[in-house]
């Protein structure tokens, strides 16, 4: 097993530090918005089609179908995602519902909402707008399945398709930047959590029983 310190320095985490202080730097040097209304500027029917299917991957199914994907394989990854799944969801709900309940771009700009590019087909939400549940939810897959991962290549492209599924919540008016960045922050932390609590720290738990290094159908 790789440690701690090689995963963190990784290419794909280094992609997520680099997202994390060019969206940081957004935040916090423009208003409220700016990035939103810039890319909404720019709107187009290639941009329309791809962010409208890229945002499914940060949808409750993906998580479920990779899931039941791991179980096949390992059950000890299938609970690591279930655990990882379960507390983020928690998190984020709780912050989104209890302790922000921030209104969405589409009630952020009502008056004007109808002079803005908006995605036919896309329901836009009102509410509960901090932090992104969607960007938690696919940056907590895509940490998890980098850390389970030794395959390069394969992080990068997990990273890159949640950075990407950040994006499509702002291209499609359902968030702000400032949304993204903490859920993303939230999915991350969490699967990285899990994953060294589990792996690393306290191993007899679920790590050191070795039934669940393999899985319903594939043996390790």
């Amino acid at each position: 097993m790789e440690s701690l310190k090689d995963k963190l320095q990784s290419p794909a985490f280094l992609m997520y530090v680099l997202y994390f202080l060019t969206a940081l730097a957004l935040v916090l040097f423009l208003d409220k918005g700016t990035f939103l209304l810039w890319l909404n500027k720019r709107h187009n029917p290639f941009g329309d089609a791809f962010f409208t299917y890229v945002t499914y991957l940060g949808e409750a199914h993906i998580f479920i179908i990779t899931g039941v994907v791991l179980l096949l394989y390992r059950l000890y990854y299938a609970i690591l995602l279930t655990l990882t799944g379960l507390i983020h969801f928690a998190i984020v709900q709780f912050l989104k519902m209890v302790v922000f309940n921030v209104e969405r771009p589409a009630l952020h700009f009502e008056e004007s909402l109808s002079s803005f590019n908006l995605v036919e087909g896309i329901e836009l939400g009102s509410f509960y707008s901090m932090p992104s549940g969607h960007s938690a939810s696919a940056f907590a897959l895509a940490t998890i399945l980098i850390l389970l991962t030794k395959n390069k290549l394969l992080q990068v492209i997990y990273m890159l398709l949640a950075i990407l599924v950040a994006v499509s919540r702002v291209y499609l008016f359902q968030h702000f930047m400032v949304d993204t960045i903490v859920g993303a922050t939230i999915g991350l932390l969490v699967s990285g959590f899990i994953w060294w609590y589990f792996s690393f720290k306290n191993q007899k738990l679920l790590y050191n029983i070795n039934p669940l290094h393999k899985g319903l159908i594939f043996n390790r």
